[in-house]
């Protein structure tokens, strides 16, 4: 009985085509899927800039990279998520288009379940991972031997801390007594 396995150069062509084909079709059903999924709802407002799955990322991130900075009580800490995200989704709106469509990408990228899986180790979408679990991917990925995914970290640590420090609320906390001069908040108010 011969035990060996011969490779020829068409089998290898043949299983690297079929292997192609694979990966294009789960792609295009995974797309697929996510368009299906996330139609924006009418009680959601409209962002200029920021996607569905990155404000989704963001709501998990913010409170685990932000910590005790935040404010502790419920409706508190709902507020200062909204304007922080408004705050992002102007930031990014105002950002040249090569580099929205970068920010798109890595929040579309951090979205996609294999993604989660290696990243997170999970199944679950962001919004239902435990802050452990993205404490935990964070601390990787801040301390990862693949630049990517320290690029991913400074990413994410950048945009929680821009949401949060933009906010007058969070200035008496560092000292800082405002701007010079006034200038309008996302809210309406000024500043």
């Amino acid at each position: 009985m011969d035990t060996n396995i011969r490779i020829t150069r068409r089998g290898l062509l043949r299983a690297g085509l079929v292997g192609s084909v694979v990966v294009w079709a789960g792609g295009q059903i995974g797309c697929a899927a996510r368009r299906a999924t996330s139609r924006p709802s009418d009680t959601v407002a409209r962002r200029a800039a920021l996607t569905p799955p990155g404000e989704e990322i963001l709501r998990a991130v913010i409170p685990v990279v932000l910590g005790s900075l935040l404010p502790t009580d419920g409706v508190g800490r709902d507020q200062a998520l909204a304007v922080g995200l408004t705050t992002l989704d102007d930031y990014l709106a105002y950002l040249s288009l090569p580099l929205q469509h970068e920010a798109r990408d890595a929040f579309e990228t951090l979205d996609l379940l294999p993604t989660r899986l290696l990243l997170l180790g999970t199944w679950s979408r962001w919004s239902e991972a435990s802050p452990a679990t993205i404490a935990a991917f964070l601390q990787s990925a801040r301390q990862s031997r693949f630049e990517l995914l320290r690029r991913m970290f400074a990413f994410l640590q950048s945009m929680a801390v821009l949401a949060w420090f933009d906010q007058p609320e969070a200035w008496p906390g560092i000292g800082y007594p405002g701007p010079p001069i006034e200038r309008a908040l996302p809210s309406g108010g000024v500043a």
